[in-house]
C-alpha cells in the first residue's frame, strides 16, 4: 500500500478556486495553476506525513488552521486527506524539532509504516523538517496545502 502526500503553497484568495473546482476531479489543476512547490520535494510515502500530522495533532499541536477546515474537507474529495496550514502554525515551530520526539510519539499509527528504526528516524526528521521550513516561508496572504492520496 502506498500513497504520496504533496505540498504546494497557494495564496489564501485562490482557496476559493480550488474548492470550486474539487469535487469535479479539477482541484489538482487549480492547485498546480495557482500554487508553487515549498522547494524541497517530499520523498516518504504520504502515510508518513499522515501518522505525524495526526499524532501531533494528539499531541496539542495543531498545524491546521481551524477556519480552513472547511475548504480541506471540500478539496479532500479529490484526495484522500487534505490538510491547510497557515503561519499561524508558527507559534508551533518550536515543538516542530525532531530531538524532542521518540520515534513512536509520531510515527505509531493506523497505518504500518513497514520502517526500521534508521528509516524511521530519517522520515520523522525529514517530515518535521520540511513542515518547519514550509511554515516558516509562509507570508501572511499563503497557506500550506498538503495533499495525501
Amino acid at each position: 500500500m502506498s500513497s504520496i502526500a504533496s505540498l504546494y503553497i497557494v495564496k489564501i484568495g485562490a482557496l476559493p478556486a480550488i474548492v470550486g473546482a474539487a469535487g469535479q476531479e479539477r482541484s489538482w489543476e487549480a492547485i498546480q495553476q495557482s500554487g508553487r512547490e515549498p522547494g524541497e520535494e517530499y520523498g516518504w510515502s504520504g502515510y508518513v506525513m499522515m501518522n505525524i500530522l495526526d499524532n501531533l495533532d494528539g499531541l496539542n499541536v495543531t498545524l491546521e488552521n481551524p477556519d480552513l477546515h472547511e475548504a480541506a474537507r471540500a478539496i479532500s474529495a479529490d484526495f484522500g486527506h487534505t490538510t491547510l496550514i497557515t503561519g499561524n502554525a508558527r507559534e508551533f515551530l518550536d515543538r516542530l524539532d525532531p530531538a524532542a520526539y521518540e520515534i513512536d510519539d509520531l510515527l505509531d499509527g493506523p497505518i504500518d509504516l513497514q520502517l526500521d528504526d534508521e528509516e524511521s528516524r530519517s522520515a520523522m526528521e525529514d517530515t518535521l523538517s520540511l513542515l518547519r521550513a514550509a511554515i516558516t516561508s509562509l507570508s501572511g496572504d499563503e497557506v500550506l496545502l498538503i495533499a495525501i492520496g
